[in-house]
Formats: structure tokens, sequence, C-alpha cells
């Protein structure tokens, strides 16, 4: 690892309905506590979690996002420059799920960009009344190509496995980003040298030869002839 306490900073933004449980993961990940008494988030709130995983450091900026809707023309603002979203539904609420495809689709690819990384999680998954089943959920994530996770920030389950596979897709997509722009600069330096390499061949090809006439050089043999005719006299 370098100098720094990480290899990759990743910023990532949690969004969904309000009381979905965005808070409650926020704090299970990050500082491994939980409460029933969460306030509504007013605005944004965010926190860092710096950890480990296959040898590599990382530290991830989470943004929490309020879910009311009068606050989400503040909270817009935060999806620009995020490496992914965390897109959470509260599995014991169909309203939760169907908001996702009516509206927070939508604010992502309009305020983050289609090529922004999605994971869709269904929390409190520990409760009994489950209104949006499991496979439903599933096959909506594989069709929108965004990864999934069910859990409970109650009992943490599945919370670290959701992030960390989050993470390790950050961190292939990073490197495959940093290769395809070496390969680029690469690409780059070479057509700029064959370009010069091209202009040199064709100013040398017509740079301007010292035109010689061969009939205007003297014969040496000829004005020696001359020479000694003229001496014989």
């Amino acid at each position: 690892m370098s100098n720094r306490e990480y290899d990759y900073l990743f910023k990532l933004v949690i969004i969904g309905n309000s009381g979905v449980g965005k808070s409650s993961l926020l704090f299970r990940y990050t500082e491994e506590t939980f409460s029933e008494n969460y306030i509504s988030t007013i605005g944004v709130d965010f926190k860092f979690k710096t950890f480990k995983i296959d040898g590599k450091g990382l530290k991830l900026q989470i943004w929490d996002t309020a879910g009311q809707e009068r606050f989400r023309t503040i909270t817009n603002t935060y999806y620009k420059g995020a490496d992914a979203i965390v897109l959470v539904y509260d599995t014991t609420c169909l309203q939760s799920f169907e908001e996702i495809e009516k509206f927070w689709t939508d604010e992502i690819y309009k305020h983050a960009g289609k090529n922004t990384t999605i994971l869709l999680i269904g929390n409190k998954s520990d409760l009994p009344n489950k209104a949006v089943t499991t496979t439903k959920a599933q096959e909506y994530a594989k069709e929108k190509l965004m990864l999934f996770y069910e859990t409970s920030a109650k009992t943490s389950h599945g919370v670290s496995q959701a992030f960390e596979e989050l993470s390790r897709l950050l961190i292939i997509k990073r490197d495959m980003n940093l290769e395809e722009k070496k390969i680029k600069r690469k690409l780059k330096k070479n057509s700029q040298s064959a370009d010069i390499n091209k202009q040199h061949t064709f100013d040398t090809q017509n740079e301007p030869q010292e035109n010689i006439n061969l009939w205007l050089r003297p014969n040496r043999k000829l004005e020696d002839g001359k020479q000694q005719q003229k001496c014989n006299c």
C-alpha cells in the first residue's frame, strides 16, 4: 500500500424512500451500531469507512440522503461524481420498491449518469411480513444490471457483504479505466512518433539537391590533350 492509508477512494450515495432504513444501514456498516429511534435525515449526512479487502486499502465516502420529496432537489446535487449509488427499499413496503422504477432510476440516470454502478438493497429482511419477494427483486436487478442484496440493518445480516461486493466491483472498474487510459496514451504517443517520422521522411525526400550539369563539367583528358598539342607546336 502507498503512503496513504488507502489505495482507492470511492464516493457512494444512498437513496430511496423515507423510512426504508438508509441511515440505519449507514450506521450499521460504518459504526456497527443500530437504533430503533433514528430521526429522518434532513438534507444529507455522510460518513467514512476505511478498510482492507483482498490486500487493498479502501476508503468509502458514503452519503446518506433524505428520502422526503421536499429534500430531493437538494440531494440531487450530491449524485455528481458518485462511483456508485446504493438504492434502498423496504422489503415490507411494496410502494418503496415500486418507487424505484417510477422515480429513483430516472433520478440516477439524470444526475449520476447511466454508467454509474448501482447496488439495490432490500432492507428489513428480518421482518416476517415481506411484501416484495426475493425473486421479484432479483429479476428486476438482473434486468437493470444492478447488484442485489437483501439486508437487515437491525441484525447486520448481509450489510458488510453487500458493501464488500460493491467495493470489489468498483476496484475492477477503476483498474480497467486506468488501464484503458494507459493504452490510449501509448497509442497517442506512438501515433505522434509515427507522424514525426513520416514528416521527416517527407522533408528528406523533398530536400533541394545540388543541380550538377555534366555537360558543363570540364573534360580533364581533353584539356590535357589540348595542352600537349599546344606544347608540341
